[in-house]
């Protein structure tokens, strides 16, 4: 009688978990279809740029100029670093070397999704 009972709830649960697998499947799958965007994936990396200080740049406006979405305080600190400067003083002429955030996307549908 015991091993019936335990066949029947192995069976009861088997049958829950299948029916959970095929209406999160069918969810997914209606989601994808309805959706007009395209499917986009995008990638971060960090590349360096050189930059050459022009009369009247400093540190800061460098930073908000070549990093823009980050905060300049740290962008200036790790510029300072990257260049070894001992100070924020910077000359006309100067080659600084900046770290830069680059998106990209490495894989594009093409033709987007159908309507």
């Amino acid at each position: 009688m015991k091993n019936r009972i335990h066949d029947f709830i192995n069976t009861v649960s088997a049958i829950g978990m299948l029916v959970i697998l095929v209406i999160s499947v069918i969810t997914i799958a209606g989601k994808l279809a309805y959706t007009r965007e395209p499917i986009s994936i995008t990638k971060e990396t960090y590349a360096y740029t050189e930059v050459v200080v022009q009369p009247g740049d400093t540190l800061w406006s460098i930073a908000r100029t070549q990093v823009p979405d980050q905060d300049p305080r740290d962008v200036v600190g790790a510029m300072r670093d990257l260049n070894q400067l001992e100070s924020a003083e910077i000359f006309p002429g100067q080659v600084l070397t900046v770290m830069v955030k680059q998106t990209y996307q490495p894989l594009q549908l093409a033709g987007g999704l159908p309507d």
